[in-house]
């Protein structure tokens, strides 16, 4: 019996869907050996519009550009990100964190927070990755990306 407890406590599926709405979600992408950090995030903090930022290449060490942007955007696409995060069940990554002693590459985060209080936090850095947490990852990525190609856009401008 105290076997099944453990495996049940060390089990991340068993976690619950968060409760509230969504106030926050980025997802990330940091380069080893200066190679610079690209994220998005949507703020919808309830007493002001929500809005996306994206920051590329922030920090990179081998002459690109920094690029910054913000964007307003509407209630309709906070909730269809909330949707999009709770269909594909992104709760159950909560904690999961890999840390591989590799040589360069990349480490990856995704991050929510909802009104409820309720935080969901996942990073990795290495080869053996859970696939939830690369489709999660890529999903939110791909949210992102309008807003994303924009800012890349007006930087060429």
């Amino acid at each position: 019996m105290i076997a099944l407890g453990f495996l049940a406590i060390g089990t991340p599926c068993l976690a619950q869907a968060p409760k509230g709405e969504l106030i926050y979600c980025s997802y990330s992408r940091t380069g080893a050996a200066g190679l610079g950090k690209d994220y998005c995030e949507l703020i919808a903090d309830p007493v002001q519009t929500p809005k996306v930022v994206v920051a590329l290449d922030v920090g990179n060490r081998f002459e690109k550009p920094e690029t910054h942007a913000e964007y307003p955007v509407g209630k309709e696409v906070v909730d269809s990100l909330r949707k999009m995060l709770a269909d594909a069940k992104v709760y159950k990554l909560n904690g999961y964190s890999v840390d591989e002693h590799i040589a360069g590459g990349y480490s990856y985060r995704i991050y929510q927070e909802y009104g409820s209080g309720e935080k969901i936090n996942a990073r990795w850095y290495g080869h053996n990755i859970k696939s939830e947490a690369i489709f999660a990852y890529n999903m939110i990525a791909a949210f992102f990306r309008p807003w994303r190609e924009k800012a890349a856009k007006e930087v060429h401008e």
